[in-house]
């Protein structure tokens, strides 16, 4: 035998969501206010970037990947990529497509990864 439920009493069953409630310290109860988000900028994945033109020595010491970003802005035609203005993701875009990044990760948490030390060392710099 099947029982059947009402809309009403299964609405009638579901209580309202209790508010928090804090002492402070004299007895009296006070609500706890939930800060709205924050947002702070645009995003890594849409700041532009620009190359400066150097290229690191066989002195420095650096991993294939961050060798990989820096290979595929220099390598890059004007229609390709416009050295003096681009995002990241146009860069590992480009990159996947030549071959110059082969990962199972995502390309994006690649650059992410290195761009502060790209910045830093000055390879790119931000617009």
């Amino acid at each position: 035998m099947v029982q059947q439920v009402s809309v009403a009493s299964q609405q009638a069953s579901i209580k309202p969501p209790v508010k928090k409630v804090t002492s402070n310290g004299n007895g009296n109860a006070a609500t706890i206010a939930v800060p709205k988000p924050k947002t702070t900028g645009k995003g890594t994945s849409r700041t532009l970037y620009k190359y400066s033109g150097t290229m690191p020595g066989k002195e420095d010491l650096k991993t294939p990947q961050m060798i990989a970003l820096i290979d595929t802005v220099n390598e890059a035609t004007k229609t390709e990529l416009n050295s003096s203005s681009f995002t990241a993701q146009d860069c590992v875009a480009l990159a996947v497509k030549k071959g110059f990044l082969a990962t199972r990760q995502n390309p994006l948490r690649i650059f992410r990864f290195y761009a502060k030390r790209l910045v830093d060392e000055g390879y790119f710099s931000k617009v």
